[in-house]
């Protein structure tokens, strides 16, 4: 078993000389057994040992397994720090629960210690425990990769020495070098399914081929390398991203053209902007075929209130509040006025002699003796028809949103600002009206624009 070990250490360079090392002992033969290599270890390669024990307080021989793993701590004569886990009834999932304040207790120990990495002993049946698991209850590949040898959790690295070594030949280390465990009674219920899946399913596997083990490492590797050159594809990717606080979006023909592994990848990486809880297969599958889709204007709703609203060649992902509420507000002039979408319209007077810019489609020059006050912002009603500038008739607005691609989410809720009499002046971001001044002088009224949510690719 220490040959197996030593070559996984040198195979994945788990260790440098000199440094503090945290040791997770829970007082199970896994790592009673790995502290007592690790002694010998850290004795021949200069690494100082911290041993560190989580008592959950959940079993009844809980405190007998905290007894036995600081006994072997001061026989080792090695540091011992020990965590107890306060009592949670609120909680829905202990484990996760547990997990969490388990790696907090670890990091603040590696921080105390200015230890290097955190060293746990999951062995080649925790590895292929958990991508069976995966495979009952996951369904992606990526979950097939099961344990690895080193992780990153929260900034704490987290190496793992006995990777390669299966649950019988630690039980066989502990016989032959005399080593003290108590066993965890709570991993022979059946009523976990980790539990079934050790007892049952494993052993199965194994009388079938002994090499159940190494095919599952193996595979291991092969889909950690393969993922590993998705994400650096899928990092290029996002240069082709554009990303605000609560949105991000990407050109839709862009993802149509992509392979779909590397799609598929990409729409994982944009939700993860969002959360990394409750995002599956599913989901990533329904995403992508609506861009695949035809259709100009769709939406799909997912958790965590995260929206994918695709219009015409633009996918967009967003926490926003999505509302189609009817509005009708009277602009004050010199005030902000914040729209129930969230935009904001800044209406202002002021005297002036300035060439307005056709171009500058967030913001209008109106001659103040050319209006009646007061100004409003509106939603659009039907028959909403516009007169264009320079004399190019008028036009309805439904045609307008139509052919400047605004989503079929957003136009019932888009602003339209008119005046007292209801004439349209201007449609913010796409159209305005002939009252709108290309040269301004003397007493005039300046609106400014501000979308939430958008930018002018939307309009």
């Amino acid at each position: 078993m220490q040959r197996v070990i030593l070559e996984t250490i040198k195979k994945y360079n788990l260790f440098e000389k000199n440094k503090s090392i945290i040791v997770a002992v829970s007082g199970g033969a896994d790592s009673m057994a790995l502290l007592h290599f690790m002694k010998y270890f850290a004795t021949n390669h200069q690494l100082r040992l911290v041993v560190a024990h989580v008592n959950h307080k959940k079993r009844i021989n809980s405190d007998l397994d905290e007894i036995l793993v600081e006994k072997v701590a001061r026989m080792y004569n090695l540091p011992y720090e020990v965590y107890y886990l306060p009592k949670n009834d609120q909680t829905e999932n202990f484990h996760e629960y547990a997990r969490n304040k388990r790696y907090e207790f670890f990091k603040s120990m590696a921080n105390h210690y200015q230890a290097d990495c955190l060293v746990t002993a999951h062995h080649a049946d925790d590895h292929l425990e958990t991508q069976l698991h995966r495979l009952l209850y996951q369904n992606t590949s990526s979950g097939l990769i099961g344990i690895e040898p080193i992780t990153i959790n929260h900034g704490l690295k987290i190496v793992r020495p006995l990777i390669s070594i299966t649950k019988q030949e630690i039980y066989r280390y502990c016989e032959a070098e005399g080593v003290l465990f108590r066993e965890d009674e709570s991993n022979e219920s059946d009523v976990y399914t980790r539990n079934r899946i050790r007892k049952y399913i494993v052993p199965s596997l194994v009388n079938e081929s002994a090499s159940i083990y190494e095919h599952s490492r193996m595979i291991s590797e092969q889909l950690s390398e393969d993922e590993a050159y998705f994400s650096e594809q899928v990092d290029q990717l996002m240069q082709f991203v554009s990303q605000g606080k609560e949105d991000c979006s990407v050109s839709r023909s862009f993802v149509q053209k992509l392979p779909p592994s590397l799609a598929k990848r990409l729409i994982k990486r944009l939700l993860q902007r969002f959360t990394i809880k409750d995002i599956q297969t599913i989901h990533i599958e329904k995403i992508y075929r609506l861009i695949k889709n035809d259709k100009p204007n769709l939406i799909l709703a997912l958790p965590h209130q995260i929206n994918c609203v695709i219009a015409y060649d633009v996918v967009k992902f967003s926490t926003i509040p999505t509302t189609e509420i009817d509005y009708e507000m009277v602009l004050s002039l010199d005030a902000k006025t914040i729209l129930p979408t969230g935009s904001i319209i800044n209406a202002r007077e002021k005297k002036v002699d300035e060439k307005t810019e056709k171009s500058c489609i967030n913001k209008v020059h109106l001659c103040y003796n050319e209006i009646e006050l007061p100004l409003k912002v509106r939603t659009r009603r039907p028959g909403d028809r516009i007169q264009l500038m320079n004399g190019y008739g008028s036009k309805k607005v439904k045609e307008i949103m139509i052919e400047s691609k605004v989503p079929k989410l957003l136009r019932n809720t888009w602003p339209i600002i008119t005046d007292a009499n209801d004439q349209i002046i201007w449609i913010p971001l796409l159209k305005k009206s002939s009252l709108c001044q290309q040269q301004v002088e003397g007493h005039i009224i300046t609106i400014d624009y501000c979308h939430r949510g958008g930018n002018e690719k939307d309009a």
